[in-house]
């Protein structure tokens, strides 16, 4: 086990939280462009997609990374363990992170394309599934991989829980200490 130390662990949640505001405030800014029709395109199926995207990338990719840093940090204080796993940290973070992104923009694709066939043209539902259909496996994969992610940062977490109940190095635990002297036994006693 190479070990990352859980503050460097918690800062590279917090970089992530701070790269995923300015991600979705970025993906805000298209809405203000007349051609591309956002506000139309939100109320009619599949379109509402875009909606849900969106706010499933604030809640996940924003508060979600925030969350994972606040309580990593609060494990850290808590327990005094200082280190994780390396590699359950950061394939735990990429497999969050990758997927978020994945799902939402998949997710924004789906419903940009299915919104415009439905807004524009009238076309009818059947064939806006057909030309949606591939997006959607991908999208389930992605959550997938996001919930495997989630869970190989739970399983860091019962490691670290698991370390903070072991003394640390270079002590020795209570049981193989040398025995009190038959002074301080007698002192106890009077006291």
């Amino acid at each position: 086990m190479q070990p990352l130390r859980l503050d460097r662990l918690v800062r590279y949640f917090i970089y992530m939280t701070i790269f995923n505001v300015f991600a979705a405030v970025a993906f805000t800014t298209p809405v203000i462009i007349p051609q591309l029709a956002f506000p139309l395109k939100l109320t009619v199926w599949p379109g509402t997609w875009m909606f849900i995207a969106y706010f499933v990338f604030l809640i996940v990719g924003v508060l979600g990374t925030l969350g994972w840093a606040v309580f990593l940090d609060l494990i850290r204080r808590v327990t005094g363990v200082e280190s994780c796993d390396k590699f359950l940290a950061i394939t735990s973070l990429v497999l969050i992170e990758v997927p978020v992104y994945t799902q939402a923009s998949l997710m924004f694709t789906a419903g940009y394309i299915g919104g415009t066939y439905a807004f524009a043209t009238q076309v009818g539902s059947a064939l806006i599934t057909y030309i949606i259909g591939p997006l959607v496996i991908p999208i389930g994969v992605s959550i997938f991989i996001y919930l495997v992610g989630t869970l190989l940062g739970l399983m860091n977490v019962v490691f670290i829980f698991s370390d903070s109940r072991q003394p640390p190095q270079g002590t020795a635990p209570q049981a193989s200490q040398a025995p009190p002297s038959a002074a301080a036994v007698t002192a106890r006693v009077r006291a």
